[in-house]
């Protein structure tokens, strides 16, 4: 199912809670990169424990309640849980459970190398119309689109459903994955949180800033690893965005340090480090302008929210 390294991001004090990263990992499901399982066979398969607290998952994580109430956090956000709520996390983010018996859903887990094995013109057509970067967090779907996605859920569970998955039950998953995503993406392009029309610069800007954001790099060190100017990668923000590349960097930035300072215990000079800020006063200021407040601040305001 998954496996979870407790692994902290940051120097942590002895005996502190570290931010756990939870990947892929099931060794018959290893070759297909996919599993879809329901949330009451997750909370019966994963002790308690470990479904407790901050995870980031470095996989995608679809989420379509079947019945029942419940809620879920992504990054700070909660999201409140009923039927036909979809709930879409991307790998680097960073959950919580708020488990509740009375709250059941599909979970189909997604390796990212799943979507990107893909070939043909059919696959690159159908990739490229699902349009993932757009999708909210949170979103609703209809009663023909929630139908739709239970009738695909049963059959990936049952091509996936072997000790060992055959080649083509393996190749069948893959393209019942696909339909499933196409078909929850009318919900997440219509619910009008997506952004605006896709931008292949701006796409690869964000993936090159997710697979850096630790470093704090540059403008001109991200337009030149994308191979293009700066002002190019500007204007492509812009008009991705609304916002230049370096507004979408520090609020890359800073939203990691916010991760760090509720979900560890690491102080905020080591998370300042780590982030590449040489100077603590630098980073404090840093915080202050994309925050609005201090880091101490920021985590006891959000600590006794993360319970509720």
């Amino acid at each position: 199912m998954v496996k979870i390294d407790q692994t902290a991001q940051v120097h942590t004090p002895a005996g502190a809670p570290a931010l756990r990263n939870i990947r892929f990992s099931n060794k018959r499901l290893d070759p297909v990169g996919i599993e879809v399982l329901t949330l009451s066979e997750l909370c019966r398969r994963v002790p308690s424990p470990m479904l407790q607290g901050p995870q980031r998952v470095e996989f995608f994580m679809l989420m379509v309640v079947t019945r029942g109430l419940g809620a879920h956090h992504v990054d700070f956000d909660r999201m409140d849980l009923t039927r036909g709520r979809a709930v879409f996390v991307r790998p680097g983010q960073v959950q919580e459970w708020a488990l509740s018996e009375a709250c059941d859903a599909y979970l189909v887990l997604i390796e990212p190398a799943a979507l990107q094995t893909r070939r043909g013109l059919y696959a690159s057509a159908a990739m490229g119309l699902l349009r993932l970067e757009e999708w909210p967090t949170s979103f609703d779907l209809d009663v023909t689109d929630l139908s739709t996605c239970e009738q695909l859920a049963t059959l990936l569970r049952r091509e996936l459903a072997p000790a060992q998955v055959p080649p083509v039950s393996a190749a069948l998953a893959r393209e019942l994955l696909l339909c499933a995503l196409l078909a929850v993406s009318r919900a997440a392009l219509r619910s009008g949180e997506g952004c605006a029309a896709s931008n292949p610069l701006a796409q690869r800007f964000t993936a090159e800033l997710e697979r850096r954001v630790m470093l704090r790099p540059g403008v001109e060190e991200l337009a030149q690893s994308l191979g293009v100017s700066a002002s190019t990668l500007n204007r492509a923000c812009q008009a991705r965005f609304g916002n230049s590349a370096k507004v979408m960097i520090d609020r890359r930035v800073a939203l990691e340090a916010q991760r760090l300072l509720v979900h560890t215990e690491a102080a905020s000079v080591a998370i300042g480090e780590q982030l590449g800020f040489s100077e603590p006063t630098n980073f404090l200021k840093f915080f202050r302008r994309r925050v609005g407040t201090t880091p101490e601040a920021f985590r006891r305001g959000l600590r006794p929210a993360r319970g509720a």
